[in-house]
């Protein structure tokens, strides 16, 4: 008799015990939150940017954003919320190419920079890329999508499912050509 009402005791306490721990043991939302959450607040943001860059005192490109926003953490990027248009010079301050896009994002580790939405892309031939997304590997000097492509040049209009080129998109490849449409010239004009 005397063991079951240890027994019995023991259990008690132990039950006892275990609801005190799960009552105490109370998780508040917020500090979850708080503690597992990244901040995604930027450390720096600029409206109405213009970015000139120079290397040995020559203009390398121009960059206008209604908005940037950089920042911080494991993965610092930079953010053009409301899009970005970059202007190219060659040596002689000449333009060489243009981009605009609606939205863009730099990763500053990787040095990946993905534009989306409507992006335009001019190079020094005049030659004209339009497509939705865009991705600009600066460690390999290469540009791809594999996002619907459209390439008019000064003969052709040529359409495809993906692109992969050069930095300033003089020599590029279409992944899957869909179809090309030739265009007259001034020249085939006069002769007919």
């Amino acid at each position: 008799m005397v063991r079951q009402k240890t027994r019995y005791i023991f259990n008690y306490v132990v039950l006892l015990i275990a609801l005190f721990c799960m009552a105490s043991c109370e998780n508040n939302l917020n500090t979850v939150n708080l503690i597992t959450s990244k901040d995604k607040t930027p450390l720096e943001v600029e409206d109405n940017a213009s970015i000139v860059y120079t290397d040995s005192a020559k203009t390398k490109f121009h960059l206008t954003a209604p908005r940037i926003e950089d920042y911080g953490g494991n993965d610092p990027y930079t953010l053009f919320p409301k899009g970005i248009s970059i202007d190219f010079y060659d040596d002689s301050s000449n333009i060489n190419g243009h981009i605009d896009a609606n939205y863009a994002i730099m990763h500053k580790n990787s040095k990946l920079m993905e534009a989306d939405n409507n992006i335009r892309v001019v190079n020094r031939k005049k030659e004209k890329l339009n497509t939705e997304q865009l991705f600009w590997d600066q460690n390999k000097h290469r540009i791809y999508t594999n996002k619907f492509v459209t390439i008019k040049t000064a003969r052709q209009i040529i359409y495809g499912d993906g692109l992969v080129s050069n930095e300033d998109f003089t020599q590029y490849k279409i992944t899957n050509i869909r179809g090309t449409i030739e265009l007259d010239t001034p020249e085939e004009k006069d002769k007919k």
